[in-house]
């Protein structure tokens, strides 16, 4: 977000937060750009919450842009009635492909474009690790999936897939868990695999890339399935030299080479995955490792960057290509 500041300024633009914005300082000019939609209910409960939370009459702007980051599990509200949205943005971007001429396609940009060497080079590591978290999605928000389950832009919910592959494992003790929640009650129906996650539930991390580097191969599953849409968990794994086995986007080697990845769809079941990973040589794994790095340095990397990103914000504020 500093890159994208100073870039703005380059270009001329005064990128603020909402909250800096008064009616002293208002021009007719102004333009609004949302990093995630949020409704006039949860504005309501984050202005209870905090009351120096602004609310902000839309219309007062010249145009109104949506960058949508969070995928249709975690904010199905929002993708519920896409004519509505419409209404309040002149243009909205995804981070999954939508169907729709009003919607635009953009990649998460990511914050570096190679390697971490210090972490990438470390040797001493461990077999499976998997941080992330124990994201519950709340009674309303799975009702909102099954009542619009047709129109979203989604094919399945990944938790209920970390949880059994979590289980699989668990079962020889050779995955490591860290993340949020994963000490509160699971979902149903995988409650009763709380003694598995219990068995090999290592806590929080504070720092997440460095926990990551101390392991050969990570398992990174996405929110859900969804085309294009492909979170973070990966390229964490590309900086550090950590191979990732992935579960996510059906579309993935549209953007990302297969050789830098283990897709976890190869394989009939865990146990021919597990055999798998145990059946790599060193120099195999180095392989993937060195994919990764390359990727990262390629052309096929640039959608992901944070200047790719930083030219999209802009040509959407202002209607100018650059």
């Amino acid at each position: 977000w500093r890159y994208l500041k100073n870039y703005c300024l380059e270009k001329n633009i005064r990128l603020h937060t909402i909250d800096l914005r008064t009616q002293k300082n208002a021009t007719p000019q102004d333009v609004y750009v949302s990093l995630d939609h949020k409704g006039f209910l949860k504005k309501l409960y984050w202005k209870k919450r905090n009351k120096n939370y602004p609310l902000t009459f839309l219309r007062s702007f010249k145009k109104r842009i949506l960058f949508q980051v969070e995928p249709p599990t975690v904010t199905p509200e929002v993708y519920q009635n896409m004519e509505r949205l419409s209404r309040t943005y002149n243009q909205m971007y995804f981070t999954c492909k939508i169907n729709k001429p009003q919607c635009r396609y953009y990649q998460i940009p990511r914050p570096y474009t190679d390697v971490i060497p210090h972490y990438w080079n470390n040797s001493a590591r461990k077999f499976l690790v998997m941080i992330q978290m124990n994201k519950r999605t709340r009674w309303y928000r799975r009702l909102i999936m099954w009542a619009n389950r047709k129109r979203l832009p989604f094919q399945k919910d990944l938790l209920g897939e970390r949880i059994k592959i979590i289980e699989f494992f668990s079962k020889s003790n050779e995955i490591d868990l860290y993340g949020f929640d994963w000490d509160k009650r699971l979902p149903f129906p995988y409650y009763f695999y709380k003694n598995a996650i219990k068995r090999v539930y290592k806590g929080k991390v504070p720092h997440k890339i460095e926990k990551l580097s101390e392991y050969t191969f990570a398992v990174a599953m996405e929110n859900n399935i969804a085309p294009g849409f492909i979170g973070e968990i990966l390229f964490e794994c590309f900086y550090v030299g950590t191979v990732p086995v992935y579960l996510g986007a059906p579309d993935i080697q549209e953007y990302i080479p297969k050789n830098c990845f283990i897709d976890i769809r190869d394989f009939k079941n865990y146990e021919e995955l597990r055999s798998f990973l145990k059946s790599l040589p060193e120099s195999k794994i180095q392989q993937y490792k060195e994919n990764g790095r390359r990727f990262l340095e390629s052309e096929k990397f640039r959608p992901f960057s944070k200047e790719n990103f930083a030219k999209i914000f802009v040509e959407a504020c202002t209607n100018e290509k650059l």
